[in-house]
């Protein structure tokens, strides 16, 4: 059925292949990232080459995994040497996960929907795109080979268009061929894959400018009540793959969202590069240890008994751009290295709170994550962001409006003090030249109109003496003017900008403006810069707010992509939590490491639930007892109640975000005004902190449905807390949870 191919015997040949692990395009040689343009492009053909026979998608069968690679743990590697593909082996439930689908139990003549293959790439051909794979462009045309190594085995495809360039013995420099090496080994009870590149015919017009990895690992089409796909969409979402939904279409989650300089949109964000698949009582989750800042997550869920469910990566390895007739494209890769680890679980651990838990794990042993837990304080901190100035338009003039001056703060505090919320932490935003709209923090000042440092000073002394905290809200990579050191530069060859979120665009005449990103190579000298300028202030630490957010690739002479542009943000904050704390404002998760609170972490998926799909806490089961975290302004949410129990649930520090002026003459609809829900914050906040406080430092162990609309989340102190949101009371474990409300069970 399939053309077999020649096994490459040399061991040493094969090494040498896997450590090629940094070779990515059309050559080896390093180059500065830098663009090249071709213009007058006006039209791109698409082209691909597909196997007569389908069966190169497959696998026969479980007894075709014949030759044991290796061990580790409770599971073991076995390759098939017929499909060159390989098979995961779960010993304690003998659950089989194979790289491609299997043949098993498939009526004879039924026609299976599968593009499953180890490797599939999108090439950039000069104008041309070719689509093509491991299956039907490798293993078809007898150019593919894998050797067994130490714990594992290495996959080699020369991957080509057609079957005639891949019988060449020697290549033209307008050939399209690729080599493409995919490391499995095992280690420590999971599995890593590696994956590497080069280009076999030397065409200086070729790239590969996406990869898709193992699409087809796990897949099934046959789904039991439990089964899902779990994908990092928000705060997480599971897919339950046993309920029809017609009108479920597939996803795809950009890892720390769209890369503003490659001037493409992402239709989902992730701030976690993590997904999984659950299937019968075995469930493995992977986690994007290499790679993960050009990564999207895609998934698929079957609509028939035809077709697969399957969750899998994607990597940018070249940015392109087609837009007017011009093609841009990067001259170096985007990413130097892609690696996985797949941790698998069974029996009661085969849970989306049991692959958090070994995600957790895993990040803290790659030192993503911090092995410290949070410090236990006598209240729950409240999480106040305070905006100081605002830009306001009054015809052709602009000027910046006071919202909440220093001594206005300081006011609203001893206000909430006297109801009850004993522990604030205050982000204060606008406080620097610019306002919102702030200007380059190495020149900038704390504005004099909020009272200048004397009165930020005032407000500190008083602010200490609560047992409270000020973050000073900074934004060290954006900036409303530009930069006298330079920006950075976008795949079209122009100053890189993007236009943030701004939830007073109606006080600021309706309009957002787009903020200059700077040169990342400068990003060091800047930290140093401002923990010089700042010496001099009073405050208990820094909120990064663009930081934790946005994620760049700068293309000019001396520019970092965006892989190597996270490394080098990760390292270049750490001074800045080593006398302070630090925030940040969304918690991308390559930055979390020197973050001990997040605030605006998702709490929601981007996607609608319903039919198959919805959310889950995922995100929050992994980060519970490392940082404080807390989402969105409760105050701007359409229905308040369901949103406090939301952050309930969720195990999260309430959150609101509020002025002490108000927008416009109308107080009544302003909801940042925050006279208008100081009372319902205060109310919320005694009912939080006596169910969420002694917790902080805990792990939550558990979450799930216990019935329609009532939740349960379980600590490791053995705490429950159960969330009702439905109009009815609901009787749990001798006591009664009431509507729309919750309770807590020690």
């Amino acid at each position: 059925m399939k053309k077999s191919s020649k096994i490459i015997k040399s061991v040493s040949v094969i090494l040498c292949l896997f450590l090629m692990t940094g070779i990515f395009g059309s050559c080896s040689k390093k180059e500065d990232p830098g663009v090249k343009t071709v213009k007058s492009v006006s039209s791109r053909n698409s082209i691909s080459s597909l196997s007569e026979d389908a069966g190169v998608h497959y696998a026969e069968n479980k007894t075709a995994f014949s030759e044991k690679a290796a061990s580790s743990g409770l599971i073991e590697l076995y390759v098939d040497p017929e499909s060159f593909s390989f098979g995961i082996l779960e010993t304690t439930h003998n659950k089989l996960w194979t790289a491609l689908p299997l043949l098993d139990g498939v009526a004879q003549g039924e026609a299976l929907i599968s593009a499953a293959s180890m490797v599939s790439l999108k090439i950039i051909g000069g104008t041309d795109i070719y689509y093509l794979n491991s299956q039907d462009n490798s293993l078809a045309y007898g150019r593919a080979s894998y050797n067994l190594i130490q714990n594992g085995s290495v996959f080699v495809f020369d991957i080509f268009p057609d079957e005639k360039t891949a019988a060449k013995q020697s290549f033209e420099k307008t050939d399209i061929g690729f080599r493409v090496s995919l490391g499995v080994t095992l280690s420590d009870g999971s599995m890593f894959v590696s994956c590497s590149s080069s280009n076999l015919t030397g065409n200086p017009d070729a790239y590969i400018e996406s990869i898709d990895i193992l699409n087809g690992f796990g897949a099934y089409n046959n789904s039991g009540e439990d089964d899902f796909l779990l994908v990092p969409d928000g705060s997480g979402a599971i897919i339950k793959t046993a309920i029809y939904d017609e009108s479920f279409e597939p996803l795809s989650f950009a890892v720390y969202g769209s890369d503003p300089s490659a001037c493409t949109d992402a239709s989902g964000n992730a701030v976690i590069p993590a997904f999984g698949i659950k299937h019968g009582d075995s469930a493995f989750v992977s986690l994007i240890q290499s790679g993960d800042a050009v990564a999207s997550i895609n998934a698929q869920k079957a609509k028939t008994v035809s077709e697969y469910n399957t969750v899998y990566p994607s990597f940018t390895v070249t940015p392109v751009l087609y837009e007017d007739e011009t093609l841009y494209i990067s001259k170096s890769p985007a990413v130097s290295e892609i690696s996985l680890c797949y941790r698998f679980l069974s029996g009661n651990n085969a849970t989306y709170a049991g692959l958090a838990s070994a995600c957790r794990e895993q990040l803290i042993r790659n030192s993503v994550l911090s092995t410290r837990t949070v410090d236990a304080e006598d209240y729950l901190p409240f999480y106040l962001t305070l905006t100081g100035c605002a830009k306001k338009s009054l015809g052709p003039i602009n000027y910046l409006s006071s919202l909440t001056d220093f001594e206005q703060a300081k006011d609203m505090l001893v206000r909430m003090k006297n109801k009850g919320i004993n522990n604030v932490s205050v982000r204060y935003s606008g406080i620097f030249s610019g306002g919102l709209d702030s200007k380059d923090i190495n020149r900038s000042s704390v504005l004099s109109r909020l009272g200048g440092t004397s009165k930020l000073t005032e407000l500190y002394d008083y602010i200490k003496t609560q047992k409270m905290s000020l973050y000073i809200d900074i934004n060290l990579l954006s900036s409303s003017t530009g930069f006298s050191g330079g920006n950075a530069v976008n795949i079209r060859k122009q100053d890189s900008s993007y236009t943030p979120e701004n939830g007073l665009v109606e006080h600021m005449n309706g309009s957002v403006a787009s903020r200059s990103l700077r040169s990342l190579s400068k990003l060091s000298k800047v930290v140093a810069s401002v923990l010089g300028d700042t010496r001099s202030l009073s405050f208990s630490g820094y909120c990064l707010d663009d930081v934790g957010s946005v994620l760049y690739s700068d293309f000019s002479s001396n520019g970092l992509l965006r892989d190597a542009a996270a490394d080098s943000i990760s390292s270049a904050i750490a001074p800045l939590s080593t006398d302070h704390s630090a925030m940040a404002d969304t918690g991308n998760f390559y930055m979390l490491k020197s973050i001990d609170s997040v605030i605006n972490i998702p709490m929601k998926p981007s996607a609608s639930e319903s039919g198959a799909y919805f959310s889950i806490p995922f995100i929050q089961l992994v980060l519970h007892g490392i940082v404080d975290y807390a989402g969105e302004p409760i105050n701007t949410s359409v229905n308040l109640q369901e949103t406090l129990l939301k952050y309930i649930e969720y195990g999260a520090c309430p959150h609101f975000k509020w002025n002490y002026e108000a927008l416009s003459g109308n107080t009544a609809n302003d909801i940042y005004y925050y006279d208008n829900t100081i009372n319902e914050a205060a109310d919320f906040y005694s009912q939080a902190n006596e169910a969420l406080n002694d917790l902080r430092d805990a792990r939550m162990t558990d979450h799930y449905e216990v019935d329609d609309g009532v939740f349960c989340t379980e600590y490791d102190t053995g705490a429950m807390i159960y969330v009702n949101y439905t109009d009815s009371d609901y009787p749990v474990l001798g006591v009664v949870v009431e509507a729309r409300s919750f309770l807590r069970v020690n």
